[in-house]
């Protein structure tokens, strides 16, 4: 399934039904007088948020959406059929953004920026961007005492449209962010059952994975694996830009490095490389916790690695050191994640590598 976070779709609700212009003709009943029924509504336009999908690709391969018009009433004041509404089910996590509408010049008729108008972020939660219209009414309702036979009714009121851009922002407890090649598909895959393409080369990850972390007793983390960031990603370099927004909804960031580009003078540097991005993505988001990792440790010597750990200790910055690739130290990280996460709930809570989780994007 190819990974899909924009779209930009065309939405119009149904129109309502005319109402009828009737008269009761039996026979034995002089005067029957207007009987004309009213017309039905049109249907509305709803997004719905559904937890069971991953991308907005549906919307891509299609752009326009219309809902059903109302039926038009008849005589015997029957009244015409309600359409029903038209559901347009997203990923929690949208954002629906109301685009400009344009003349006929293809100048913008309104503002310029796109004004949000939904957030869905929870679980059958839904927003009517168009409704229908309203059936009109049939000649029954016009009659009076100076009218007592009107030849006339309403027409169904006319639907809306909007044009609607969305954009998905992945729901997830932990973000796991880092240069490329730092180890952080191999991490998602040692600790859930995500089996993202994981390669010796920057830029193995393209798009966002999610892995799922059991903690037992019902107790599960979400987990989202970003593309690797890289020096200037906040004005569009490398993959970071596109991407940086998934980590805005995160309650914890997982910054990893690998151990290759790190040195005992320099530990740090690697980390602050990315904490900079973020800084001039969005201040509030560099202010989010960090969790701070040196991954691939199996590739250091027992006393480089003991240097790096003293510095460390010297800086009295927590800094956890793993192999995501032998699972020495993740069991640590995890447990940090957890309580990091999780500050509400006792810091017994159950962890097991062995979890289970669902497949990547």
């Amino acid at each position: 399934m190819r990974f899909v976070d924009e779209a930009e779709i065309l939405v119009r609700s149904g129109k309502g039904g005319a109402g009828c212009v009737s008269f009761r003709r039996e026979k034995f009943i002089p005067r029957g007088g207007p009987d004309g029924g009213d017309g039905g509504k049109g249907g509305d336009v709803v997004v719905r948020a559904n937890p069971d999908l991953l991308t907005l690709y549906d919307l891509r391969l299609k752009r326009v959406y219309e809902a059903k018009n109302g039926s038009g009433g008849q005589g015997r004041q029957k009244n015409g059929k309600a359409a029903p509404d038209l559901c347009i089910e997203v990923p929690l996590g949208t954002q629906l953004f109301d685009l400009p509408r344009t003349t006929e010049d293809g100048e913008p008729a309104g503002p310029a920026e796109p004004d949000l108008v939904a957030d869905l972020t929870e679980p059958g939660q839904t927003f009517v961007p168009c409704q229908g219209g309203r059936g009109g009414k049939g000649n029954l309702h016009f009659t009076s005492a100076t009218m007592r036979a009107p030849r006339f009714a309403q027409p169904g009121e006319p639907g809306q449209e909007r044009r609607l851009r969305l954009v998905l922002k992945v729901l997830a407890d932990v973000g796991i962010i880092g240069l490329p090649n730092a180890g952080k598909s191999t991490f998602i895959a040692a600790v859930s059952h995500a089996r993202p393409k994981i390669a010796p080369y920057p830029f193995t990850t393209l798009t966002p994975n999610l892995g799922v972390v059991d903690g037992g007793l019902g107790d599960q983390l979400v987990l989202a694996d970003i593309p690797g960031l890289i020096e200037g990603a906040h004005e569009g370099l490398g993959l970071g830009h596109r991407f940086l927004r998934h980590v805005e909804r995160t309650r914890v960031l997982l910054h990893i490095v690998s151990a290759e580009d790190t040195s005992p003078e320099g530990l740090f540097d690697a980390f602050h490389v990315v904490d900079e991005e973020l800084r001039r993505f969005d201040q509030e988001l560099a202010k989010r916790a960090q969790i701070r990792v040196v991954n691939k440790i199996d590739l250091l010597s027992p006393e480089a690695l003991a240097e790096r750990r003293a510095v460390a200790e010297a800086a009295e910055a927590p800094v956890f050191f793993m192999s995501a690739l032998t699972g020495e130290g993740v069991e640590a990280v995890l447990e940090a994640i957890w309580r990091a996460a999780r500050p509400e709930e006792p810091e017994t809570a159950p962890v097991s590598p062995e979890s289970s989780g669902p497949e990547m994007f």
